[in-house]
């Protein structure tokens, strides 16, 4: 959004940016009573009626709980959480909601990539260092109306494994990033901070692919996460926590008991406990999406993984949806777009669309197809004014006399070499 002058106490300010608002906001130096110059009515206006600026508010005017933050995870890399997240960031942006997206991959931050930006202005590079106080103050815009981004910081040494403090810190101030949705995108694997990452969120995602591998990985994935929860609940009952030792020394492909009958053991050891872990079943109910799939067979493998997790590990995962496979992906990906962008209409995009409003927002009926289509509508009308950001071709032509020749698998002698193009996401 552009910079605004503000009147408080009848004195013109200005101009100012939504970080600056923000910043007043939380000071107590700008109020909802206080007046923003509106430029499309040519007239000053209380910020409370300003549509892009009320919810700077919100804190004082909605409850708490009604900030949402999702994680996505799934453990197996190259199943399109990344890509999906960002999709997904800008689905729930269209239909109005107030969307943060986050890059907590911090070994292998990509997101703003994905977003076709290069280089971003703050990263939580600047929020780790001390830099910048709050995440709300390394809050980047995106091209996408109603949705703003955290970048993370690739290739910084030490932040890939953050100390104790600083992932607390993380979590601690990401409970009060002001936004109707915050959406995490997590690294792969299953390393204590991005469990701990996923357990952090309200609601947590699963991603995986309609193949063996894929599956147990996500499967693998939820395991962790649960028993590491566990884990957190049980100390100071050593007794439970050697029970959970005992399973988890073990091959961790296979379970050498399955939890509904670890629940059982510990009700005959501690009942207190016992209803600590019968609580954790109630509540924690991870959610999955079925990403490539191309055919319906396919999605035997989500219920598949479905019934595992509800058989051995007591919970009850929610199916969210199909995203059916759709070459149009990996063209947007190329395109630094987001696929809801580059193509609204594609497969995938729809998939997404139906995804979002019946399974995230729980619209049915003729109530959920407007919704769907209200959502693919402003995403097409986003794509019109989205920045095209392709890379360009390297100046540099590819030669025999490059070092790299012998060992290069393109070769593409006498014209622009398709490694060097990459530089701009290297270099300034």
């Amino acid at each position: 959004m552009a910079e605004v002058f503000v009147k408080i106490k009848d004195e013109q300010l200005g101009p100012y940016s939504v970080t600056d608002l923000e910043k007043m906001v939380q000071s107590g130096q700008f109020k909802s009573d206080d007046l923003i110059f509106n430029e499309d009515l040519q007239e000053w206006i209380h910020a409370q009626d300003h549509k892009e600026y009320r919810t700077l508010f919100a804190p004082e005017q909605q409850p708490e709980s009604k900030r949402i933050v999702f994680a996505v995870g799934g453990g197996k890399g190259g199943v399109g959480k990344t890509v999906i997240t960002a999709s997904l960031g800008v689905g729930l942006a269209s239909l109005g909601h107030q969307v943060v997206l986050v890059d907590a991959d911090l070994g292998g931050a990509n997101l703003h990539t994905c977003m076709g930006i290069l280089e971003p202005k703050y990263t939580f590079y600047h929020f780790y260092t001390l830099q910048r106080e709050t995440l709300s103050d390394i809050m980047i815009d995106t091209p996408v109306e109603n949705l703003k981004m955290i970048s993370g910081s690739c290739g910084t040494l030490g932040l890939a494994n953050p100390r104790y403090a600083q992932k607390q810190r993380f979590i601690s101030h990401l409970k009060k990033v002001n936004a109707d949705y915050i959406l995490l995108d997590l690294g792969a694997g299953s390393s204590h901070n991005t469990i701990d990452f996923f357990l952090a969120a309200d609601e947590h995602i699963v991603i995986a692919a309609p193949e063996p591998t894929s599956i147990q990985e996500a499967f693998n994935f939820i395991k962790i996460a649960i028993f590491r929860k566990f884990h957190r609940l049980m100390q100071g009952k050593p007794e439970i926590l050697a029970l959970l030792m005992s399973d988890m020394s073990g091959d961790p492909s296979r379970m050498n008991t399955t939890l509904p009958q670890l629940y059982n053991q510990i009700k005959q050891i501690d009942k207190d406990a016992a209803d600590i872990v019968e609580n954790l079943f109630d509540t924690f109910h991870p959610r999955l999406i079925l990403n490539m799939v191309h055919s319906s067979d396919e999605v035997k493998e989500g219920v598949a993984l479905k019934t595992a997790v509800s058989e051995l590990l007591g919970l009850q995962m929610e199916f969210l949806g199909v995203i059916e496979y759709d070459d149009s992906v990996r063209f947007s990906v190329k395109e630094l777009k987001p696929f809801m962008i580059s193509n609204p209409r594609s497969k995938a995009a729809r998939s997404l669309a139906k995804l979002i409003s019946v399974g995230l927002l729980k619209k049915t009926g003729w109530q959920g197809f407007r919704e769907r289509r209200k959502l693919i509508q402003q995403a097409t009308d986003d794509a019109q004014s989205y920045p095209t950001n392709q890379l360009k071709e390297s100046d540099v032509i590819c030669s025999v006399n490059c070092f790299y020749w012998g060992d290069c698998d393109f070769q593409n002698g006498g014209y622009p070499c398709p490694v060097r193009r990459l530089d701009p996401i290297f270099k300034k």
